[in-house]
């Protein structure tokens, strides 16, 4: 309900879920510059969407006012950039080693048959 308090887990959890959806599809530049442009009005917007969306969330769930409720925190947006960033960079790193291991074993294959 958007007039219930939410708890800080309960906050980290939306927002952890929020990147990691983000990230699984591969939407981090989309994002980030969505969250950068509502950044300055989130406070306002997220009571817009809320009051707006209101008659829809019986049908839609009643998760979804979480969204409205932690995201019209600018703090809680810059959390969540700040979580797609690492995500992104751990991503980028495993690829990184992954290449460079296929790489190593290109090259072992090429030398036993030369």
């Amino acid at each position: 309900m958007l007039w219930k308090d939410r708890t800080p887990e309960e906050i980290e959890k939306i927002i952890e879920k929020t990147a990691e959806f983000i990230v699984k599809h591969e939407l981090e530049d989309p994002a980030i510059l969505f969250f950068e442009s509502i950044k300055p009005v989130a406070p306002v917007g997220g009571r817009l969407g809320g009051a707006a969306f209101a008659w829809l969330i019986p049908f839609i769930g009643h998760g979804i006012d979480d969204y409205f409720v932690v995201f019209r925190e600018p703090e809680n947006i810059e959390k969540l950039l700040k979580m797609i960033e690492d995500k992104r960079q751990v991503i980028i790193q495993n690829r990184e080693k992954e290449k460079k291991s296929n790489n190593k074993k290109i090259y072992k294959f090429w030398r036993r048959s030369s």
